[in-house]
């Protein structure tokens, strides 16, 4: 068999290797691979070399002869043996100085992805390189191609370095350390010794322990590929995992819990010498504090806590703690909850106090020095102005500042008379108050509810009440003197009660009598009836009728509360009688009361009519209603009588009458009906009346008036207060009314009229005169 070869040289410790050209053109598809162990030795040493030649698993032929190029520099000793797995027997092998030569015996052959393994002793150079081994593959087919590259041997004596990548610091804390470490030839094994023990094999991330306290060695070496080991790195270093004992706060060395001062001093040490200190408060990160000391200044009210540790050379610490409370704030002044009247017509005073924080009180009265309080309790003080001061005292020494409240004792102080007001149980929504005081020239304060004191003038009006309870509250002040508080008390109520009848007859009856219970939401309600076609009669519950007669009879029956408001959905029921026959009492109504006539003055209203000329006419019954959404329900007379008068009427107010008379049966007429509205007395311009102008205002003259208090609103809003001595008043369309100037404009407007007796001066005002409406267009 003739064979090409090329030869290699060694050159400056490098072996460059030419491989022989013997991959010539391959069959199609056929190709092997090339592999020999080891791939790394010592100069000049003698080892078993393997190399491997893998027919592909995809290569279409056989192959049956294999060459081995022999690297210069490498002596090849004898051939040991060269088998495939599917081989009937060994190959036939030959050597030289250059070349190992193969070859199959009759009948044999490596397969498609068999190998074919050749193993022989051989002395490496003693120069250091890299070696390569040529081969080459064939079969029948022609030679194979070789996939990858031809193996190499590296000739290495030099022994690997090894470094330390990662160890513990010195001193450590930590009685478990880890080592990392590398080696700068790859494929490099490690063996590791630890306080100079054996060393055995290991590999980087060594974790050793748990370790005791004291100085510790340790030391790894790296053996390459080759087998060189080189020498061994070392690390020396000592565990102290024992902590530092906790610090200790000197004597006098934190401040007092609790404490008065936003500043705070720490004094402390560490009985380990050498320690680190590390401080800290409320949280806000360690600082260094290795003097033993730390202070803090303007820290703010409320719980803090100062944290001090000692921390070791190997990281070792402890921790000792304070935790104190700052109240550097004085307490809240006291709110006085109790004190006299301002001003007041006793010669004695109490008072009571309270204040946010648990503290001790201290009083003075008119500067006389102050004493540990409650009691705070006067007497026999004199006329004048005194003034009463309370602090509070904190459990640390802060002093609050002062609440004072200064008071006058007047025991003639003016005193206010309710002139006008409205009744105790109303439904109007309008309230109109008149009163004087007992001082001339007093200037008044008027509140409504829980609103404030304010500067008023008698009269003074309320309009737009809610429903409920309001007091209206009027002191005078006089000569600087405030008088006590006249209050007066009443209830608004525009809601009607509701009617249930309790209990009826059957729907379909047989008897000539029936009974009726019926009951009002509201206590203290009274009830007008009806039957048929009768009119309405005041009545009780329960109420009986007798001497009915066959036929469909209704039943009707409406509450009135105590306040005027009438049910405006009567409760009814309606039934059948059978058998009977025709009613034996009479059941016709009575005519209607003729010329009914109202008559209305200042403070009265009086009522004629002419009584009907039915021969068994018996009496008449007035309603009255003061709501526009009632009707008159509310019995005032009943009587044979042909006239009426009101008493307690009050101008300024809606009425509404009827007149119902009555046979001697009790059936009643519809009833003859009058109404009474609040602007009847007010003459010009009609209520409702629009104006393209300002208006002249005319209203009647009230006996003995020596002058009219006339106020106008515009909505809510009052924007004239004038006091004519006539019974008129020209409007303007400008004006002047609590410092600004003012203007008629397009609108809606609202007037009241009240008469003044005797001199303007003494503010003696009657009852309301009447309230009207106008709008400007």
């Amino acid at each position: 068999m003739s064979r090409a070869r090329l030869y290699g040289a060694a050159l400056a410790g490098v072996v460059l290797v030419v491989p022989f050209v013997a991959h010539a053109a391959a069959a199609p598809g056929d190709g092997y691979h090339a592999a020999i162990s080891p791939v790394a030795v010592q100069p000049s040493s003698s080892a078993t070399f393997s190399i491997s030649l893998t027919n592909n698993k995809s290569s279409p032929n056989a192959a049956s002869e294999a060459h081995i190029q022999i690297p210069s520099g490498f002596s090849v000793s004898g051939v040991l043996s060269a088998m495939t797995a599917c081989s009937v027997g060994p190959w036939i092998a030959t050597a030289d100085s250059d070349s190992i030569d193969l070859t199959a015996i009759p009948g044999d052959k490596l397969c498609p992805g068999d190998t074919l393994t050749v193993s022989f002793s051989a002395t490496a150079p003693a120069g250091e390189g890299s070696y390569t081994w040529g081969t080459a593959l064939s079969g029948s087919g022609g030679p194979f191609a070789l996939k990858g590259s031809d193996p190499t041997v590296t000739v290495d004596g030099t022994p690997p370095t090894v470094t330390l990548m990662s160890m513990p610091s010195d001193p450590s804390n930590d009685p478990t350390p880890s080592f990392g470490f590398s080696s700068n030839e790859p494929g490099s094994d490690f063996a590791c010794s630890l306080d100079n023990a054996s060393f055995v094999p290991c590999s980087s991330g060594v974790t050793y322990g748990p370790l005791g306290d004291g100085s510790h060695i340790f030391a790894v070496q790296a053996t390459d590929l080759a087998g060189n080991t080189g020498s061994s790195a070392t690390y020396s270093w000592k565990v102290d995992a024992t902590p530092p004992p906790a610090p200790a706060f000197a004597v006098g060395g934190v401040p007092p819990n609790p404490s008065a001062t936003r500043d705070a001093n720490f004094s402390f040490s560490d009985d380990e010498a050498g320690v680190t200190l590390l401080c800290n408060l409320d949280g806000s990160g360690f600082a260094n504090c290795s003097s033993g000391t730390a202070g803090y200044v303007d820290l703010a009210d409320g719980s803090h806590t100062f944290l001090v540790k000692a921390v070791d050379g190997a990281g070792n610490e402890t921790s000792n703690s304070y935790t104190w409370a700052i109240d550097a704030t004085p307490p809240p002044p006291p709110s006085i909850t109790s004190a006299p009247q301002n001003p007041s017509g006793a010669d004695s005073a109490s008072f009571a106090f309270s204040d946010a924080e648990t503290v001790i009180f201290k009083c003075q009265l008119d500067g006389g020095g102050y004493s540990t309080c409650p009691p705070a309790s006067y007497s026999n003080l004199g006329e004048g102005s005194h003034t009463f001061d309370v602090k509070a005292v904190d459990s640390i020494g802060h002093e609050s500042t002062v609440t004072s409240y200064t008071w006058t004792i007047d025991t003639v102080h003016p005193l206010v008379t309710l002139i006008d007001k409205p009744p105790l149980l109303t439904n109007q929504t309008t309230a109109s108050f008149s009163f004087s005081s007992n001082k001339p020239s007093s200037t008044y304060q008027c509140k409504l509810d829980t609103g404030s004191f304010g500067s008023c003038t008698s009269p003074r009006l309320y309009t737009g009440l809610d429903d409920g309870s309001h007091t209206f509250s009027v002191r005078a002040v006089s000569f600087g003197n405030v008088g006590l508080t006249t209050e007066y008390t009443w209830i608004v109520d525009t809601v009607a009660p509701n009617t249930a009848i309790a209990s009826t007859p059957p729907a379909s009856s047989t008897s000539a009598s029936a009974n009726f219970t019926f009951t009002s939401t509201e206590a203290g309600s009274t009830f007008a009836c009806g039957l048929d076609a009768g009119g309405t009669t005041s009545c009780e519950s329960p109420k009986t009728f007798s001497g009915l007669g066959d036929g469909a009879h209704t039943f009707r029956v409406q509450a009135v509360d105590a306040a005027g408001n009438v049910d405006t959905t009567p409760a009814s029921y309606s039934w059948q009688i059978a058998g009977v026959g025709p009613g034996t009492t009479d059941t016709t109504p009575p005519g209607h009361v003729k010329r009914l006539r109202r008559n209305v003055g200042y403070g009265s209203l009086k009522l004629s009519w002419t009584p009907p000329v039915d021969l068994d006419f018996d009496h008449v019954e007035v309603f009255v209603s003061t709501s526009v959404k009632s009707l008159p329900r509310t019995p005032v007379y009943k009587g044979r009588a042909s006239r009426y008068t009101n008493r307690r009427f009050r101008n300024g107010l809606y009425y509404r009458y009827a007149v119902v008379s009555y046979d001697r049966a009790g059936n009643a007429s519809r009833g003859a009906g009058a109404v009474v509205p609040p602007s009847i007395l007010l003459r010009s311009p009609r209520d409702g009346r629009r104006v393209h102008g300002p208006p002249l205002l005319v209203w009647n003259r009230v006996a003995r008036a020596t002058y009219y208090n006339v106020q106008l609103y515009y909505g809510s809003r009052k924007v004239l207060s004038t006091w004519p001595n006539l019974p008129n008043r020209k409007l303007s369309r400008s004006w002047l009314f609590g410092g600004r100037h003012l203007q008629l404009r397009t609108g809606l407007y609202h007037w009241y009229v009240w008469p003044g007796f005797g001199a303007r001066s003494k503010g003696r005002y009657g009852q309301l005169l009447g309230q009207s409406t106008f709008s400007v267009r």
